[in-house]
């Protein structure tokens, strides 16, 4: 007997046909893209336990800054009060948020124009 040879088996196993390859490779195909689709929605469903968690704390911060600003807001007027009086107080008060407001705002719109998309120069 050969060195190459292999000893012949009495149960040869012939080899699939090409209709036999062919429905395998779509089982795989379709194997593979069900486990990815599933890869998929767990990722999905775990991703969107995170946003909902990370929505709850941004609303609880929110809600204690404007806590934070109220106190702030009192404590001017109630300090103002007494050297200006109450009209005036709340006058300050209220021209001064205004004014904080319309800089944040115009910050804002500034940084926002700020956001362009090159088109290209293929423009006519």
């Amino acid at each position: 007997m050969d060195k190459d040879t292999s000893p012949a088996s009495d149960t040869e196993v012939a080899p699939p046909s090409p209709t036999e390859q062919v429905r395998t490779l779509v089982a795989d195909v379709r194997a593979l893209a069900g486990a990815e689709i599933e890869y998929a929605k767990a990722r999905l469903s775990y991703s969107g336990g995170i946003i909902r968690k990370a929505g709850i704390l941004a609303f609880l911060a929110i809600f204690f800054l404007s806590g934070a600003i109220i106190a702030l807001i009192l404590g001017l007027l109630l300090i103002l009060n007494h050297y200006v009086g109450p009209w005036w107080a709340t006058a300050i008060v209220v021209v001064g948020f205004t004014l904080a407001a319309w800089g944040a705002g115009s910050a804002a719109r500034r940084t926002a124009n700020n956001l362009k998309f090159d088109e290209g120069d293929d423009h006519g």
